[in-house]
């Protein structure tokens, strides 16, 4: 009888082991011929290759990453979409569009982009045919991204206007963010965030292409190609506090680093002889106002729709102060049909309706010369 069972346990083992071996060779398979590029890397790629072609990201100096200029609809410069010429020749009016993965156009073509559909719109509609608009907008970048990018890079590209469309990232990290990092005396001090250091290398991936199919299924491991999936901490700043409600942790991290990077920006574009417009941050807020009347514990949602409401009142305090350009897009976009699942980022209705009130605005305002 022993035997018998011993028998069984060594064929079902067998039978298991069989069983995933072919799993593995087929998703090998599958994913190498039959995978968007994109499946491939995440799957079957080692970390060299992914780091040559599909890293979205890339490390450089000072500003931490941009796009990587191998990443599908990225410029040899790092910048989504068409390269532009520098120096700007006679005659052009250019446009620079800062942000985060809400201008770099999450989820869509570079075409889709509001930047792109704005510089069609100036030209079609309104007969601006002198009018280019640079995306420099990246995933993750939150306002201080925004000063950096716009000093080692932006003004390099000698815009004539610069629209700053940031927000969300800010909210996020004010209510996430430990006190004593946002505003406390530490190494970080004014960065308001340890956002930790890109790394030009990384551990090496599990050869297993059915191991890695079902780690970043089932959250075990990161995408290897995503923006964050080789951030290391510094470790300069305590950790996320745990025994903390959000909101308590929005109250003690006020928007100041927002505020001072918004009036950096417009210091730098003036400094350029750029006007700058400042845009209040349009998201699907009243689904989040339904899902938090359903569930008033959500205190996460309260936070964050309290830190984006907070920080698009300074925007429109901010402009007035400076006397800068300024639309109140979340005013015109509260529709849901305009933004993706996630209520944040845009559809390319979306990004459409973005582009077309900007470009009513600066063509009712004399803006652009042509």
């Amino acid at each position: 009888m022993t035997k018998r069972i011993l028998t069984q346990v060594v064929l079902l083992v067998f039978g298991i082991i069989m069983g995933l071996i072919v799993l593995e060779v087929g998703l090998r398979l599958w994913f190498g011929s039959h995978g968007t590029e994109h499946e491939q890397m995440m799957y079957v790629a080692e970390r060299t290759v992914i780091d040559a072609h599909m890293a979205q990201v890339i490390g450089v100096p000072y500003l931490n990453y941009i796009l990587n200029p191998n990443w599908e609809d990225i410029n040899e410069r790092g910048i989504r979409g068409e390269l532009v010429a520098v120096p700007k020749p006679e005659g052009v009016y250019r446009i620079l569009a800062l942000g985060g993965s809400t201008t770099f156009g999450h989820g869509l073509t570079s075409d889709e982009s509001w930047p792109t559909q704005m510089e069609r719109i100036l030209r079609d509609d309104y007969g601006y045919t002198n009018v280019e608009v640079v995306n420099l907008g990246v995933p993750g970048y939150y306002s201080l991204d925004s000063v950096v990018s716009l000093a080692t890079r932006g003004l390099a590209h000698e815009p004539d206007l610069v629209v700053v469309y940031d927000g969300l990232n800010d909210a996020m990290i004010r209510i996430y963010q430990d006190p004593q990092c946002y505003g406390g005396d530490t190494p970080l001090f004014g960065f308001g965030i340890d956002r930790g250091i890109w790394q030009p290398g990384g551990e090496e991936l599990p050869t297993s292409t059915l191991y890695r199919f079902l780690a970043i299924r089932f959250g075990w491991m990161e995408d290897p190609t995503a923006v964050n999936s080789r951030m290391a901490s510094t470790g300069l700043c305590p950790p996320e506090p745990e025994n903390i409600g959000r909101l308590d942790l929005l109250a003690q991290n006020p928007p100041s680093h927002f505020e001072r990077n918004m009036r950096n920006m417009a210091a730098l574009a003036q400094s350029g002889g750029a006007q700058i417009l400042f845009s209040t941050f349009a998201w699907d807020k009243s689904a989040a106002e339904s899902l938090l009347l359903a569930d008033p514990s959500l205190d996460t949602l309260q936070a964050l729709i309290n830190a984006i409401d907070e920080q698009n009142a300074l925007i429109q305090t901010i402009s007035q102060d400076e006397e800068d350009l300024y639309v109140d897009l979340a005013s015109e976009m509260g529709s849901g049909v305009y933004f993706q699942g996630d209520q944040v980022h845009q559809t390319a209705e979306g990004t459409r309706r973005q582009a077309e009130i900007y470009a009513a605005f600066f063509h009712k305002q004399g803006v652009i010369a042509k």
